[in-house]
């Protein structure tokens, strides 16, 4: 990747993608980067940060860059579209035009979704999906729109000086943060509009935020929209540059197969603004194929802001908007039900048995939520339980130093309940075969059938 990294245009291009103008230095507040070969085993959880000023550094040095969420001039509006397979990790890379050709309806679907909102964000392909992109100026007045959505301060952001890095000089307001967490209802909205869209046309399942599925043709394959770094502070996610080197692959065998690692070459992350998919496979992402690219396009990431405005009238009028005002009423539960441990089935016990490291994973989220839903709890009820969980003595490490407790519980249970009561998740994987086939199932031969918990959970929420 040497060659590649050392390319000027190429550089530019990366520092275009950090917020870098003709008149003005990069805007995001750091970058991260992994190198192959790292001890223990890379993980941008826990990557090395780095201010954006070591760019040229870090591309020569050959290691995969993100860049920040965190922006000092903007709010970065995001959202993934990445290929699932557990059963089969490394098919990205080894059948890279099958996987993408059956992500292509749910990535049309989220360019329809963002056009009819007037957000022309840009779509840069990665290893095994797309991010969407695009930015918000901090001065625009729709920033205090946002802001109102969300009337106190996140939880995170009590804690965020102590996880300031040093190389970010910047600092992270109040409004900012409020803006943030208000862009992130948004965020859930349009993902629900993808879903819904995506669901008619896609040859395999759309799910959200990496939640596993049951079994199809090709195992638990899925399309996932994924929104989860809303559940995050926002000085702590970060996410690839576009032109920046894509080898998660060959870091990760263990992850995506040895086959992956030594038959799929480096790839680069590109944007695919216009072009269609076969000129994207075509092309390959190669670092000679994003040389090309670098010198007769840019990686500008589109300002957003008029589009976001309009959004959130629509978003303030919908049933979506509806339930998060209803969850946001904490005193609601303030007393929870009485819940009988005994009587829970020996597939949704666990998580409460073993949070970490059940009630880290969507699907045990979920199950768990719609279950007690279906015994009468509100979302709110469902989130103050997982919340006590995170907080509870269960050998968390340094999870919840870095993250923020109160702000993921909120997040999981939100969009899950969020599902159920606007009617996107009808819970049709809410029976005992899909429990199994997630392993979620312990398989002990229990006499509980889930679907006569779908059908009160239904019932709850009513038309």
């Amino acid at each position: 990747m040497q060659p590649y990294g050392d390319d000027p245009t190429v550089r530019a291009r990366v520092l275009e993608y950090c917020g870098a103008t003709r008149t003005d230095p990069p805007s995001a507040a750091y970058v991260a980067t992994l190198r192959k070969g790292e001890e223990p085993f890379v993980t941008w959880g826990s990557a090395a940060r780095h201010p954006v000023s070591e760019v040229a550094r870090l591309l020569h040095a050959g290691g995969d860059l993100a860049r920040s969420l965190w922006d000092t001039r903007h709010l970065v509006l995001l959202i993934d579209l990445d290929h699932q397979n557990p059963d089969d990790p490394g098919e990205p890379f080894l059948h890279p035009a099958d996987v993408f050709v059956r992500l292509e309806p749910t990535y049309r679907a989220m360019r329809h979704v963002l056009s009819v909102a007037g957000i022309a964000a840009l779509p840069v392909m990665t290893g095994r999906g797309y991010h969407f992109v695009g930015t918000i100026a901090l001065d625009h007045p729709v920033i205090d729109r946002l802001a109102t959505l969300r009337p106190k301060a996140p939880s995170w952001y009590a804690t965020h000086e102590r996880r300031r890095p040093p190389e970010a000089d910047a600092r992270i307001t109040e409004r900012q943060a409020r803006a943030a967490e208000g862009l992130g209802l948004l965020i859930e909205y349009l993902a629900h509009q993808a879903v819904r869209r995506a669901a008619s046309s896609s040859p395999i399942p759309v799910t959200v935020n990496g939640t596993v599925v049951g079994h199809g043709v090709h195992g638990r394959e899925c399309a996932s929209v994924d929104f989860s770094h809303v559940g995050d502070p926002l000085d702590i996610r970060h996410f690839r540059v576009a032109f920046g080197p894509y080898q998660w692959h060959r870091a990760r065998p263990d992850i995506f197969g040895p086959a992956a690692a030594r038959h799929t070459p480096d790839l680069v992350a590109l944007p695919r603004a216009r072009r269609n998919l076969l000129a994207m496979l075509l092309g390959g992402r190669t670092p000679a194929f994003g040389q090309q690219l670098a010198g007769r396009s840019h990686a500008v990431i589109p300002d957003v802001s008029p589009g976001v405005a309009r959004l959130l009238v629509r978003y303030e009028a919908s049933r979506l908007a509806r339930f998060h005002r209803a969850f946001d009423d904490v005193a609601a539960a303030s007393a929870l039900p009485p819940l009988d441990r005994e009587a829970m089935p020996p597939c949704v016990s666990p998580a409460l048995d073993r949070p970490n490291d059940l009630l880290l994973k969507p699907e045990h989220i979920q199950h768990l939520t719609r279950w007690l839903v279906s015994r009468g709890w509100t979302a709110r009820q469902v989130a103050e339980l997982v919340c006590a969980a995170y907080q509870d003595s269960h050998g968390w490490g340094e999870r919840w130093t870095r993250g923020d407790a109160r702000t993921r519980a909120d997040f999981d249970v939100r969009v899950f309940g969020g599902m159920i009561a606007t009617g996107l998740d009808q819970m049709i994987d809410f029976n005992c075969m899909s429990a199994r086939e997630k392993y979620i199932c312990p398989r002990v031969g229990c006499p509980h059938d889930l679907r006569f918990d779908r059908d009160r959970a239904l019932a709850q929420v009513g038309p």
